[in-house]
């Protein structure tokens, strides 16, 4: 019984050190897992971005040969000798007319999502350095606590592993369940007439065998471990 106790405090003071970490852990897993995806996300936009500057550079080469045709065109409209040539140069003029203003729509198109990806580009590049900034100080605090903690943790780890070669394998059995079952607590000291855990009433027989240390008893109602008195746990 002794053993259970000394096991059950090494427990405690393992889940405390846990507890002590909190959600720091899985909080850092996260935001180094939200901070690849914006990275990947931004890369993604500044290639997009790239793909728009080629595209309003065609645009512009495109306006500039029609409007260069068009002028050339306007000449020969001087040179012409009947009206047949007059309108076939007249309709050229009117398609070529057509296609430069359709290149200036969406030149100005380009240019409105040029804008738009560029500023998304530049929240998005605001939001990662906050999110970075956030990392670099929660990392720390991690490695701080997780090097505090280290040698404490392995010197208990050291003593339950002991503790454990000591202890029957069917009563560790019952002891893993009842301390997955009861928030960690599966041995507690007798209060009274009463389990320590529950508050449960203990029949009187079990009382005085718990405290005459005769065996090894467990609360009917919750069953956890009794003991009496404080046993030497160093």
């Amino acid at each position: 019984m002794e053993r259970l106790v000394r096991l059950q405090d090494i427990d405690s003071k393992l889940k405390d050190l846990n507890d002590l970490l909190g959600d720091l852990p899985s909080r850092v897993d996260e935001l180094d897992k939200k901070e690849q995806s914006i990275k990947h996300e931004l890369d993604e936009k500044k290639k997009y971005l790239k793909k728009i500057d080629v595209e309003i550079h065609k645009r512009e080469v495109n306006l500039n040969g029609s409007t260069e045709k068009i002028n050339k065109l306007k000449d020969q409209l001087f040179l012409v000798t009947n009206n047949k040539q007059y309108d076939a140069l007249m309709a050229e003029i009117d398609h070529l007319k057509e296609k430069k203003s359709n290149f200036e729509t969406e030149s100005i198109e380009l240019l409105d999502e040029k804008e738009t990806t560029t500023e998304n580009i530049s929240t998005k590049e605001s939001d990662l350095k906050t999110l970075s900034d956030d990392l670099i100080d929660r990392r720390e605090k991690l490695k701080s606590a997780i090097l505090e903690s280290a040698e404490q943790k392995s010197n208990l780890e050291k003593k339950r592993t002991k503790e454990l070669k000591e202890i029957d394998d069917d009563i560790l059995l019952i002891y893993d369940k009842v301390i997955k079952h009861r928030e960690g607590i599966a041995v507690v000291k007798l209060q009274g007439s009463g389990c320590g855990g529950c508050g449960a009433h203990i029949p009187p027989q079990t009382v005085t065998e718990v405290r005459a240390k005769s065996g090894i008893h467990t609360c009917d109602m919750c069953g956890r471990f009794l003991y009496n008195q404080e046993v030497d746990i160093n």
